[in-house]
């Protein structure tokens, strides 16, 4: 399904998020977190009800959000941090996800600029490269 991008009234672009269902303003980064969801859900079949986005969470008492988390039956299975296309991923990329999964205690993290991806599978409190992430029902299947 392609991504639907509009123009506001006011002019602005805008591109709609099928799981916040409404539009939200086009920007380089928030393309790269539209194209990961269309990915979760036509590519891996994760249902719609099972993607949080730009969610609040308070880590050593500083208020954040993360870009996109996958729960089923309250486990938080993957972190998602997206960056904008001109954004290298580095270190500190993965400090800032990893920070935010000290509270979400994901099982994957993935951080991804749209031209570059890398996925982590967490075991052991140890980060391993993976080449991808599983289907969703392959993912949760080791409840």
């Amino acid at each position: 399904m392609p991504l639907q991008i509009f123009t506001s009234k006011n002019g602005k672009k805008e591109i709609f998020d099928p799981v916040r269902k409404k539009r939200v303003a086009f920007t380089p980064e928030e393309y790269v977190r539209q194209c990961m969801i269309a990915y979760l859900l036509h590519t891996l079949q994760v249902p719609p009800l099972a993607i949080s986005v730009e969610k609040k969470i308070t880590y050593n008492g500083m208020t954040r959000r993360f870009d996109i988390v996958i729960f089923h039956q309250g486990i938080c299975w993957v972190l998602i941090e997206c960056k904008a296309p001109s954004v290298r991923l580095n270190p500190d990329t993965l400090l800032q996800a990893s920070s935010y999964n000290n509270i979400l205690q994901a099982k994957y993290i993935v951080l991804t600029n749209g031209k570059e991806n890398m996925v982590f599978k967490i075991h052991n409190q140890n980060y391993e490269p993976c080449d991808e992430l599983p289907a969703f029902n392959e993912m949760i299947r080791t409840l």
